[in-house]
């Protein structure tokens, strides 16, 4: 499995921040799945989703995997 070179710099109450050196961005991405087709896919669909209005305001991920 790939090492994720991210570290951890912080956070407050809306963000959490990450350092990511620029030559460890793209393998950073692989690793975390953001080149896979389906991960592609399900952004484009949500950018339309959202175009049209379709989307639902959530304070949590936490709210999707009670489901």
């Amino acid at each position: 499995m790939a090492e994720l070179k991210a570290k951890f710099s912080g956070e407050d109450n809306t963000y959490i921040h990450l350092k990511i050196e620029k030559k460890d961005f793209e393998a950073f991405c692989s690793a975390a799945g953001l080149f896979k087709k389906s991960f592609l896919n399900t952004l484009r669909q949500s950018e339309k989703d959202l175009k049209e209005g379709r989307y639902t305001v959530r304070d949590s991920l936490h709210e999707l995997a009670a489901k």
